[in-house]
């Protein structure tokens, strides 16, 4: 599982790990590397920052923005975790090589379907302030990245990360 998930040098597993540094937009907190403990425990991981004394104070991430953070660590790594093991199937059983344009789609189409769930969790079925701040914190800055967010993007079906749908 290790060498699947961590260290194996096939495409899909570099391309993957590759895409999910690329969707990380917290570039003031460390990637935290990549081992089997890390990816088993994803869901225990809490984000660290370190106190830089030259950093400014508006540049520290407060504590809502380090538990989004640590939410969208635990979202990416066992999101990556999956998707590479249905690659592997798929290529090791089934003998399908994948493209890069194909497994950034299914990377692409794994996050927006985990972001969609999230947005329809906080605006209607919970319905709690705290939760939706927490995902706002936990999705902005990767959606920031896309362009003009709308302030109300939680409401709405066409913000996506890696694209934008026009309603």
């Amino acid at each position: 599982m290790s060498h699947i998930l961590t260290h194996c040098r096939s495409s899909p597993n570099r391309i993957i790990w590759d895409l999910v540094r690329t969707t990380w937009p917290h570039r003031n907190l460390p990637w935290p590397g990549n081992d089997l403990g890390m990816i088993l425990g994803c869901g225990c991981l809490t984000v660290q920052y370190n106190m830089n004394q030259n950093q400014d104070q508006e540049q520290q991430p407060n504590n809502a923005h380090l538990r989004g953070a640590s939410q969208l660590l635990q979202i990416l790594l066992s999101e990556l975790a999956f998707l590479i093991w249905v690659l592997r199937c798929e290529r090791v059983i089934h003998k399908k090589i994948h493209s890069y344009q194909e497994i950034k789609s299914r990377w692409l189409h794994t996050i927006n379907e985990r972001l969609t769930k999230d947005k329809i969790t906080a605006t209607m079925i919970k319905r709690n302030k705290g939760f939706t701040n927490l995902i706002v914190n936990t999705w902005e800055k990767v959606l920031a990245r896309e362009g003009d967010l709308p302030n109300d993007w939680t409401n709405r079906c066409e913000v996506l990360v890696g694209s934008r749908v026009q309603p």
